[in-house]
């Protein structure tokens, strides 16, 4: 299972999860990939919710 998550060559495994991470992010929003000894370690997801004021504070 570490071969599908290698950075020295990127599964269809691989590609797969980053696009299901990149196809979850609504409106706004980031994808982290984080690798540790060239392995894919950890793929977060982040949701940004603007509110809807206008005008200052």
């Amino acid at each position: 299972m570490q071969n599908d998550y290698s950075t020295n060559k990127i599964s269809n495994t691989l590609m797969l999860e980053i696009k299901k991470a990149l196809q979850s992010v609504s409106t706004y929003g980031s994808v982290e990939i984080y690798v540790q000894k060239g392995i894919v370690s950890q793929i977060t997801v982040r949701n940004i919710r603007k509110t809807a004021q206008k005008g200052k504070f």
